[in-house]
């Protein structure tokens, strides 16, 4: 009695598995007919069959590579695959994390778009209290324009070991600079929101001392802000800036230089 044999399409149509899945698997030599007409080059597959698709359909709703599927199928050894099996949960685990993290990092930046959404320029100053912290700092003395290709140099291992991309950046900016309503920039620094231990050159790890700041927000727009407000209050309280940071408000992937992207000034007091 001749076994009953199924095509392509009756295969398709029985398991879900779409037709080029299955002529791709076939391609690979992973899951291939078992008889085909060489007349006409159509193929067909037995009942047997359909028990090595149902492991390639339940190895593949685990996400198991192909390559490790092959494995699979030629071992017929249950321990063996278990313990191929318990490699991949590692690994799935790992990527949980991952992606885990990825989904919080990207409500963080949404919070982050919402600060530049809510931040307005005031002529008000506030006084705060900021507590001493490390960032990771570069400068470029020959070419300013350089810095922030040193910061990436600088910060790569950071990039390298950790899975979040949340970051805070600002520069440290000329005090005469200021004074004179020019956006001096002498060097950028970031602080990565991560507890990722990594080996920093000692030359780019930078304190900002604690203490008290005179704040204010500003807009930078092609590289232009308007500091009279920040300067006014301290001509008014005879004070002579000595370190000036502008630390950006909400993390932006784009900086935009038409209409601008806020950022908070603050001159130690």
């Amino acid at each position: 009695m001749d076994e009953t044999k199924y095509t392509v399409g009756e295969v398709s149509r029985i398991t879900g598995v779409p037709k080029d899945t299955l002529l791709y698997y076939d391609r690979i030599d992973l899951f291939k007919p078992k008889y085909v007409n060489p007349g006409t080059k159509y193929r067909y597959y037995t009942y047997e069959q359909f028990w090595h698709l149902d492991i390639i359909i339940c190895c593949r709703n685990l996400n198991i590579p192909l390559s490790a599927i092959r494995n699979i199928l030629q071992m017929k050894d249950n321990q063996k695959i278990m313990d191929l099996m318990k490699e991949h949960q590692k690994y799935a685990l790992a990527m949980s994390k991952y992606f885990a993290q990825v989904a919080t990092d990207i409500d963080w930046y949404c919070e982050q778009y919402d600060l530049v959404k809510k931040a307005d320029i005031s002529t008000d100053i506030t006084l705060e209290y900021f507590p001493e912290k490390k960032v990771i700092y570069a400068q470029d003395e020959k070419n300013i324009r350089e810095y922030h290709v040193k910061l990436l140099e600088a910060a790569r291992n950071i990039l390298k070991q950790t899975d979040s991309f949340r970051r805070f950046s600002g520069f440290i900016m000329d005090p005469e600079g200021l004074k004179k309503n020019n956006f001096m920039k002498l060097g950028e620094y970031v602080e990565f929101h991560t507890e990722a231990q990594v080996e920093i050159e000692k030359e780019h790890i930078h304190t900002l001392p604690s203490g008290d700041y005179a704040c204010c927000i500003v807009h930078v727009v092609n590289r232009q802000v308007d500091f009279s407000v920040i300067n006014q209050w301290l001509k008014e309280r005879h004070i002579e800036p000595e370190l000036v940071l502008v630390e950006e408000i909400g993390f932006q992937l784009f900086e935009y230089f038409g209409q601008g992207y806020p950022c908070k000034v603050r001159v130690k007091i």
